[in-house]
């Protein structure tokens, strides 16, 4: 991957960016581009790209859009693709099916999903043989079998098969088997009343007159036969049976035959007497009245009673059988795909070194008050089981795990994104293994990250760039994650992937950022460079605060400078408006140990601040990422806004008597005598807001200024030096 090539038009707020990487040159391209500019569209349309949708602008979606992306000349592909996108807020949800590798993950889940689908069909089809909610027949199912679907089709399958024509499918499984029902039947008496009548039943049977035999062919035999014979057109074939002596030759005989064998039986007079025995006690219960007149339709289900759980068995299988071709087919689609799943299921199982790796990198590299240890991968990533890390909590006492729901509300916000870093780490690792190159793309990683963490996260990625096969473009808005990305990587990527983005107003462009620090540029400009002298004021003034102190009169006279300060004579410090420049410039040579001579050591330091500040808002498009430019005009806004505050408080001696947090207490005044001047007000609120109370300027803390926004600075420049000074 030597070359990357991108153009695109219209992609999430990119209204152009064409630009080349060369990756040749230098593996790790770092991007450095302020919020909005182009930074998340980036990311998002090589996400697309990775999962093979469709770009689009974010709020003109009827634009026009398009985009080409290659790599050393070819389309790069999907699968070459990691997008790591920005940390989102993390959810319990999300730290519960962490550990899975996506790929893996998704195999299970499409075979899962249509096994799943075919169950839940056949369960559809059975509930109303049950007369029961669907989501409650399969939970019936493993009371009555102590076992799951598949493995009751698969165990039953040759029993099923032999129930040729299924009867009973009359018979509502709730109406026999609800509670109140089983209650009743089985109570003593009418366990000793179903006996009686089974009793007399099995005599009547089993009399050698009789067309029926208990166990061998009973009436429901002989309907199947009668029935059989019929649908088969056996007697219009000219075809007889025989039954004991009487020969039959046609179907209506037969089935006369039948009906009248059974009605001698059901209308024997002693079992007559039992069946209304059982009708009175069913009779005297109201809750069983349904029950009784399901009976009185169906007494031969009596005969099934004496061994409720056999019959309840029954019941089920018939209801199977009477719909086995759907039952085969649930149980084909689960054979077929086991193997398949028994795979992936394997798979899962290997991938727990890997996640022993993640882990060891995580505890090592990271600074969090826990150590993280993996729970039962297989069942995690295929059946979302909890829990999926083992929280482990020391102290001086001991120590507690926790894992499940109980990390809902234990962990803070700051741990859980822990999770994030994890699923990053274990991508990382998955993707080692593979010999393909891969690009990454990092969309601000660290932004929700403490110092330490975020540190740590800058040498992890640093580590994987040295990797063969990955090949990295970085994005960020944070200065100092670039800053300190940047220096990690060494004097290579200053001039081969190094990049500011910036966005005109037509296209985003990338052009080479910043190469050196900041700071000795300023000691070596300042007297040639009219934005360095202006930029080594606050500068200076903290270095003379950090090595000397705040009562040094260099320290005060450049002050004055950031402040708009009367004069002090008893300090011999000038008012703010008339410092000159020789005066300043002798304070740096003096901190710099230099001595340049100053080209108009009569000119105003104040007026020079405005002066370049006006050629900077006049300017289309300045620098933003020059520190030079926002300095000049934070000063120029600041400056301004105090002088005008001062100019319209009545109390003249107010300003005299601040010592420190200057612009802060003169906007407290202003408010106290002008509650109404709302505008005012709220010009002096972004002043506070964008400018600081103090301009600290070192080699430390100057990042947020960097990743302040020139444009939102232009602006309030604007609004300020459009107020009339008294």
């Amino acid at each position: 991957m030597d070359s990357l090539k991108i153009n695109l038009e219209n992609c999430y707020g990119i209204n152009k960016l064409v630009h080349e990487f060369r990756f040749s040159e230098s593996k790790v391209q770092l991007i450095y581009a302020p919020n909005g500019m182009m930074k998340s569209s980036l990311a998002q349309t090589f996400e697309d790209i990775a999962e093979g949708k469709v770009s689009m602008d974010r709020i003109f979606r009827d634009r026009p859009n398009s985009r080409a992306v290659t790599v050393d000349g070819s389309p790069i592909l999907p699968e070459d693709i990691f997008v790591i996108q920005r940390m989102r807020e993390p959810t319990f949800r999300d730290a519960s099916t962490i550990l899975a590798n996506a790929a893996l993950r998704e195999r299970y889940l499409a075979l899962n999903e249509k096994v799943l689908s075919s169950k839940t069909e056949f369960i559809n089809i059975l509930q109303p043989f049950f007369g029961i909610k669907a989501n409650l027949v399969e939970l019936e199912l493993s009371t009555v079998f102590g076992m799951g679907v598949f493995e009751l089709l698969r165990q039953f399958k040759d029993q099923i098969e032999e129930i040729a024509d299924p009867v009973y499918q009359g018979v509502i499984y709730n109406e026999v088997f609800n509670d109140k029902v089983l209650k009743f039947l089985q109570g003593k008496n009418f366990n000793r009343k179903i006996a009686e009548y089974i009793g007399i039943y099995d005599d009547l049977v089993n009399k050698n007159e009789s067309l029926f035999m208990k166990g061998t062919f009973n009436h429901y035999n002989a309907d199947t036969v009668s029935k059989s014979l019929k649908e088969n057109k056996f007697f219009a074939a000219n075809h007889k049976v025989k039954i004991k002596d009487q020969e039959i030759d046609n179907i209506e005989t037969l089935e006369r035959l039948i009906a009248e064998e059974r009605d001698k039986v059901l209308n024997n007079p002693d079992l007559k007497n039992k069946f209304d025995e059982i009708d009175k006690a069913l009779n005297s219960n109201t809750e069983l009245r349904k029950f009784r007149a399901f009976i009185d339709q169906n007494q031969q289900v009596l005969n099934e009673l004496a061994d409720v759980d056999g019959f309840r068995k029954k019941l089920i299988l018939h209801y199977i059988a009477a719909n086995r071709d759907t039952a085969n087919h649930v149980l084909d689609i689960h054979d077929e795909t086991e193997a398949e799943r028994s795979a992936v299921i394997q798979e899962a199982k290997a991938e727990q070194e890997d996640w022993k790796n993640v882990l060891q990198v995580f505890n090592e590299r990271f600074s969090v008050p826990f150590e993280l240890i993996v729970g039962n991968q297989d069942d995690v990533i295929l059946n979302e089981k909890a829990p999926v890390l083992v929280f482990r909590y020391r102290d001086s006492h001991g120590y507690m795990d926790l894992g499940g729901g109980e990390l809902q509300t234990s962990l803070s916000t700051g741990e859980l994104r822990v999770f994030y870093l994890l699923n990053i780490i274990f991508q990382f690792e998955v993707k080692r293994r593979s010999d393909r190159k891969q690009l990454v793309i990092v969309d601000d990683i660290a932004d929700s990250f403490d110092y330490r963490n975020k540190y740590a996260i800058i040498q992890y990625l640093k580590d994987i760039s040295e990797e063969e096969n990955f090949f990295m473009l970085v994005l960020t808005h944070n200065f100092d994650f670039y800053r300190t990305f940047k220096s990690r990587l060494g004097d290579e990527i200053n001039y081969q992937g190094n990049w500011m983005g910036i966005k005109g107003t037509t296209a985003a462009t990338l052009r080479i950022g910043e190469k050196r620090d900041v700071f000795p540029q300023l000691r070596r400009k300042y007297a040639e460079c009219n934005l360095s002298f202006i930029a080594c004021i606050p500068f200076v003034r903290n270095l003379i605060e950090f090595t000397v102190g705040e009562r040094d009169i260099r320290y005060l006279t450049l002050t004055s400078l950031l402040h708009m300060k009367p004069h002090r004579p008893e300090e011999g410090i000038a008012a703010s408006a008339d410092l000159g420049k020789g005066e300043i410039q002798s304070i740096f040579n003096s901190v710099f140990n230099l001595n340049p001579v100053c080209n108009d050591p009569g000119k105003k330091v104040f007026d020079l601040i405005m002066e370049q500040a006006a050629i900077l808002f006049a300017h289309d498009e300045p620098d933003f990422t020059d520190l030079k430019v926002k300095l000049c005009l934070s000063l120029a806004i600041r400056l301004r806004a105090e002088r005008f505050m001062i100019g319209k408080i009545q109390n003249v001696q107010f300003h005299d008597n601040i010592l420190k947090k200057q612009t802060g207490k003169i906007v407290k005044q202003y408010r106290n005598e002008f509650p109404e001047d709302k505008a005012v007000l709220g010009m002096m609120d972004s002043v506070l807001l964008m400018t600081a109370e103090n301009i600290h300027v070192n080699s430390f803390m100057y990042e947020p200024l960097m990743d302040l926004s020139i444009e939102h600075l232009k602006k309030l420049y604007g609004q300020i030096f459009s107020l009339q000074l008294n």
